[in-house]
């Protein structure tokens, strides 16, 4: 028994030993991370100071176009920063070299002009640029998403063609971020390449593509008529979208094409889509056609195009759909029937005596959607 007592007293001075030890542990962990973090924003600070006077140095005026002489300035303004860097040891160097790009990549946000061009040719002197490229090859998604980014803002034209190659990186957070620095790199220009290499766009992608076809509208759009071509079926599918977002008339031929002759019914459909939100008069005779079309996604989608537009010589075959389609035929066919205006609102009245009783109830129920001014007309 007296053994046994001793034994669990050594056992609680071992482990209260072990958690004083560990709590020591800790303390110096934290204050040594905390010097080196006070360390970093000190570094931070300083050359934040250094990027702004290079910057903002004034320097005599060069010809126009002779830009030898003003990269030679600029390898003058750089020469004391270099010195220095090079003077110290390895590990110092490597930390003040991190402090020092990150200013410049702070700094590249907000710039622009000569200033912008000052930075981009310190990036490229310093060797960051060629670090972040070989950075783009890291096992770790995160550092590679970090470098794309970064090559962005440093304006590396020389880091097109790994971007490039990154739009098929196997990390989501890659791809968005070498789409959203290639159009800082090539402008709407870079929408062939996004759209070319892109593969599998996932919602998260399409939405950050739009918004940067969205910023370029008409100017985009000869580059999704060309995505039209792509093998991959989301990439047609965001293209079609797209077209139809931004109301480009120029589509509706290729448009046309795809929803008659696409091999997927799915792609088919979403052109249809397309051409009703599009509302040109020339899609309107293979719309009604397709209102016979064997396959419902592409009869719903053609009526409710056909809504969209208002077709009044559809009106014949729309009712055919109105009295034998399926329940969301019958109300798109109502619907459509609606919206070619006060004969289409005559024609849905005129169904109040039919014996069909489904049939009279859609109608009705579409009369009172479009107001009680439709509702008794006659």
């Amino acid at each position: 028994m007296r053994f046994e007592l001793l034994l669990v007293l050594a056992l609680a001075a071992s482990a209260t030993f072990l958690i004083i030890v560990i709590s020591i542990g800790l303390i110096v962990h934290k204050s040594i991370h905390g010097k080196r973090t006070q360390r970093r924003q000190l570094l931070y600070s300083k050359y934040s100071q250094v990027i702004t006077d290079l910057i903002l140095r004034e320097l005599p005026s060069t010809e126009e176009g002779r830009d030898g002489a003003m990269f030679g300035q600029y390898d003058e303004l750089m020469g004391p920063l270099k010195e220095r860097l090079e003077a110290m040891t390895a590990r110092k160097r490597s930390l003040h070299r991190e402090a020092l790009k990150l200013a410049i990549i702070d700094f590249a946000k907000d710039v622009s002009g000569e200033t912008s061009d000052r930075l981009v040719y310190f990036s490229y002197a310093l060797g960051f640029v060629d670090e972040e490229i070989k950075s783009l090859h890291s096992r770790h998604w995160w550092i590679r998403a970090q470098a794309v980014h970064d090559l962005g803002l440093l304006r590396a034209r020389r880091a097109i063609t790994p971007l490039t190659e990154a739009l098929e990186d196997a990390h989501l957070d890659v791809r968005i971020q070498a789409m959203q620095s290639l159009v800082v790199l090539g402008g709407v220009q870079s929408l062939r390449s996004i759209l070319g290499r892109s593969k599998n766009i996932s919602q998260w992608a399409a939405i950050e593509l739009s918004i940067i076809v969205m910023t370029y509208k008409e100017d985009a759009n000869p580059f999704l008529v060309e995505g039209l071509g792509s093998s991959d079926q989301s990439v047609v599918m965001f293209c079609i979208e797209m077209l139809a977002e931004i109301g480009f008339v120029t589509a509706v031929e290729p448009l046309r094409k795809m929803a008659s002759d696409y091999p997927n019914t799915v792609i088919r459909a979403k052109a249809v889509e397309a051409l009703g939100r599009l509302g040109d008069e020339r899609a309107e005779e293979m719309l009604i056609g397709l209102l016979k079309n064997p396959m419902p996604n592409l009869r719903l989608k053609a009526i409710e195009a056909i809504g969209k537009i208002g077709i009044p010589s559809a009106v014949p075959v729309l009712a055919e759909r109105l009295r034998e389609g399926s329940l969301d035929e019958k109300i798109l066919a109502a619907r459509s029937i609606a919206s070619t205006g006060p004969e289409g609102i005559s024609y849905l009245h005129s169904l109040a005596d039919v014996e069909n009783s489904l049939v009279r109830d859609v109608a009705y129920q579409i009369l009172e959607e479009f107001g009680s001014n439709a509702a008794t007309a006659s």
